[in-house]
């Protein structure tokens, strides 16, 4: 993240996605009800060193004096298990930043495996589970926490992770669509807008972190069709556009995985198949 992206930041403010905290000194309490929040919810960015006006909603860059305390502090506190129950972040999602001559710490934290959810702190799932909402971190309801452990216990086919398969396997026209699509969704000030193709794909889960291999739902979505074949042998997508207005046509449109004459002889046969084998939402 560069000068110009974090001066945007400042001037969006606090959003569900994006916190701003002062560390002149130390660090800061809160950070680990966010840090819970974002895990739980869609992700975000704290940035340390930062005053938050809340009269005029102006942010200002204040500094931290020693980074190096402060670092040594979050990386102790996080893999404290008494403290946070899971250590959702890796070195590289950490960044140490000098900006007009004062230094701050910009920290991204991912969304996290739906597996290791609830992200709680303080030892107590009940008491110290959170989820980010508007530009607040919330405490979870019982109910909340009970929907995540169920899910965490839930067998996942779209985070399966595939060994032979990483970012070399996937179509680069597809992503820049998808892309274009997310900007015109979010907007442009997006902080996700100015990531790597590699590091957007990160973020939404279509490449594995630890192991930079594809996750299932990655090859899925961006995968070119022989590649997802070699996964799953039986993969037909069909999607077809139903138009109510036009009463002669049995759809508008439609689009499938296969060659053409495989659609031709499909129609000649009456043949309907809807499959849905994977999904990644912008929202």
């Amino acid at each position: 993240m560069n000068k110009k992206q974090i001066i945007t930041l400042l001037k969006i403010g606090e959003n569900r996605e994006i916190e701003f905290k002062e560390s002149k000194n130390k660090l800061p309490k809160s950070i680990w009800e966010t840090y819970s929040a974002f895990s739980n919810s869609r992700g975000g960015i704290i940035v340390l060193g930062i005053k938050e006006n809340k009269e005029n909603n102006i942010c200002t860059i204040e500094g931290i004096d020693n980074y190096n305390n402060i670092l040594k502090d979050f990386w102790n506190t996080i893999n404290n298990k008494e403290k946070i129950n899971f250590n959702n972040l890796m070195d590289d999602d950490i960044e140490i930043k000098n900006i007009d001559n004062k230094t701050i710490i910009v920290i991204s934290i991912p969304v996290a495996d739906r597996r290791n959810k609830p992200i709680y702190i303080n030892n107590n799932p009940i008491t110290g589970t959170y989820k980010r909402y508007h530009e607040g971190d919330y405490k979870c309801s019982k109910e909340e926490i009970r929907v995540m452990i169920s899910e965490s216990s839930e067998e996942s086919k779209d985070g399966t992770i595939l060994q032979e398969f990483n970012i070399n396997n996937l179509d680069k026209e597809t992503i820049d669509s998808y892309r274009t699509r997310f900007k015109i969704h979010k907007g442009d000030n997006h902080e996700w807008n100015n990531l790597s193709n590699k590091d957007f794909l990160y973020m939404i889960r279509a490449i594995d972190r630890k192991t930079d291999k594809l996750t299932l739902a990655g090859l899925l979505m961006f995968g070119k069709n022989e590649e997802i074949l070699e996964i799953i042998p039986r993969f037909f997508l069909d999607y077809r556009e139903i138009d109510n207005f036009i009463t002669t046509e049995r759809w508008s449109n439609r689009i499938t995985s296969s060659p053409v004459w495989v659609m031709e002889k499909e129609q000649d046969l009456d043949y309907t198949k809807f499959v849905m084998l994977g999904k990644i939402e912008i929202g």
